[in-house]
């Protein structure tokens, strides 16, 4: 009995076994037929850096990850703008957010300008006639004088001709031609009260005092006692100082947030720790083209200086000053800028959908504040967006979405040695300078930066500039550096995400010589060009068309 039944277990156990055995050996071959192909290797930390085999990250020197082909997690994300993080990371990434909302949009302007004195009160004196400055009263530049005040005798034959005969038309009681007399002294220019002076003048006085037209300071003086002056020959330019001009020159980007009778204050190194203010009256509707500004005026009243300063008023003539202008917008729809990254040409953000979930979305931006900028479209009001912390998931978005064929890779990306990408960032960091130092219209501070820069990169064949005589020259040699620099720049751009390349479309009015669209590096994001410096010191445009 017992045989049998024994017999009946083994035959169970063997066709169990068959069947485990079987169907092991159908899942290895199954397993084989849908294993992930490996479609590169690549640094979570610095995702430009990819190579077709595993290895070491060339800038922090982490083990390269590998990239699946395939429905894989990370494939699935890497089709989506949606950025997913575990329960925890964002307080661990210090990852904040803020609603936006509407507000008024700030702006504070900087400029800088020459005050000067009032056109419309400025008078040029000239002799009205013939003659001969017998006596200047007043013989200095800086004198101050009032409206009327007698200046110089002045003797001319042909005043003294035409004075006596209408003396003598008055005193004969000949109204008409007395009444010409009257206009031709006026013309010869005397004033009313000295023509109804004239009857009664000695027959021996042959001269006449030449008045001051108006009240104000001399601040030209061309004649001398004793000179002969021709008619219209210029004796002296009087200026009104009581109400002085400071004109700077504001860029096109500038104009939407100034406007006529917007309060500017005013501050000189002439008047240290005082801020004086006026209020904008004019802008110039002719833009300067060189500089593509536009020339604005503001009326500033001048006091009278203090005790213990040595003029009469505070603001001197031709001083140097800077305006600060704080203009505040009606209420818009604004982002700060912190949230707003611009690793290209397109602005974008990142909102929060839920926690620890993030939309990468793109903007279209209007004007910019001191510390928001104004949405045009992309966000609406009350969505939340990432002000710390976006860095980090943009560098996630990174990885995500440089899932690119090994083909379309650059050799160098790969090929790089850690010993080599730094000293070729410490070759590009010294080309900065040099650009940085023409942009600051520095010719010893480019001097000095040339002797500092270390040697090129093998790939770079421009030979490093000579310093210049001159800015102009200096800029003619660090040109065809620069634009070899570039060359190379494009070929290592994903080694460096800082490193961002401008052009000038007007770089040819900056020197004789230079040609147009002339192009630079830099390491921030503010233009700072050095082919105009500071006479158009954000004129250009980013690069954008750069190499992966």
């Amino acid at each position: 009995m017992k045989k049998p039944i024994l017999l009946l277990l083994v035959i169970v156990f063997s066709l169990l076994g068959g069947w485990f055995i079987g169907n092991r050996s159908t899942n290895s071959q199954t397993g084989s037929k849908t294993e992930r192909k490996i479609r590169y290797y690549q640094s979570t930390m610095h995702p430009w850096v990819k190579s077709d085999k595993p290895g070491k990250c060339t800038v922090c020197g982490m083990d390269l990850v590998p990239i699946y082909e395939g429905g894989g997690d990370n494939e699935t994300t890497a089709n989506t703008n949606l950025i997913m993080l575990p329960e925890g990371a964002p307080q661990v990434a210090n990852i904040r957010t803020t609603a936006i909302q509407r507000g008024k949009l700030t702006r504070t302007l900087h400029f800088s300008g020459i005050i000067e004195d009032n056109d419309s009160r400025h008078r040029i004196l000239s002799a009205y006639t013939g003659g001969r400055l017998e006596k200047l009263f007043v013989n200095y530049e800086g004198a101050e004088v009032e409206a009327g005040q007698p200046l110089a005798l002045f003797y001319s034959p042909q005043l003294l001709a035409a004075a006596r005969e209408y003396a003598l038309a008055r005193k004969q009681n000949n109204t008409g031609i007395a009444s010409v007399g009257a206009t031709r002294l006026r013309q010869m220019g005397l004033t009313p009260e000295q023509i109804a002076q004239v009857p009664n003048r000695a027959d021996n006085d042959l001269f006449f005092e030449i008045l001051a037209p108006v009240s104000g300071t001399v601040v030209k003086r061309a004649a001398y006692e004793g000179q002969y002056v021709t008619e219209g020959e210029k004796l002296m330019e009087i200026a009104d100082f009581s109400i002085m001009w400071l004109q700077f020159n504001a860029y096109e980007q500038d104009l939407p947030f100034l406007q006529i009778g917007q309060n500017v204050e005013v501050t000189l190194p002439s008047l240290p720790g005082k801020k004086l203010s006026g209020p904008i009256t004019f802008f110039n509707p002719n833009l300067e083209e060189t500089t593509r500004s536009a020339r604005v005026r503001v009326d500033i009243p001048n006091p009278k200086s203090e005790d213990g300063l040595h003029r009469q008023y505070e603001l001197l003539h031709k001083t140097y000053a800077e305006a600060d202008v704080i203009a505040e917008l009606p209420e818009v729809l604004t982002v700060p800028k912190s949230a707003v990254l611009w690793p290209g040409a397109q602005p974008r953000v990142y909102v929060e959908k839920s926690p620890g979930n993030y939309e990468q979305r793109l903007l279209s931006l209007g004007r910019s504040g001191d510390d928001a900028w104004e949405i045009l479209d992309g966000l609406s009001e009350g969505e939340r967006v990432v002000v710390s912390g976006n860095m980090l998931l943009d560098g996630q978005a990174q990885i995500n979405n440089m899932a690119a064929p090994l083909e379309k890779m650059q050799p160098v990306m790969s090929s790089m040695k850690p010993v080599e990408h730094d000293s070729n960032h410490a070759f590009l960091t010294a080309v900065v300078a040099l650009g940085e130092a023409l942009a600051q219209d520095n010719l010893d501070a480019y001097r000095l930066a040339l002797t500092k820069i270390p040697a090129a990169p093998t790939e770079l064949t421009a030979k490093t500039p000579e310093a210049g005589d001159n800015l102009e020259a200096a800029r003619l040699a660090f040109e065809p550096f620069s634009k070899a620099v570039v060359a190379y720049a494009q070929g290592v751009r994903g080694h460096y995400p800082e490193l961002k390349i401008f052009r000038c479309p007007m770089s040819q009015q900056g020197a004789e010589g230079l040609p147009k669209n002339a192009e630079w590096v830099q390491m921030s994001p503010a233009i700072r060009n050095p082919y105009f410096g500071q006479a158009m010191l954000d004129c250009g445009t980013e690069v954008s068309a750069l190499k992966p």
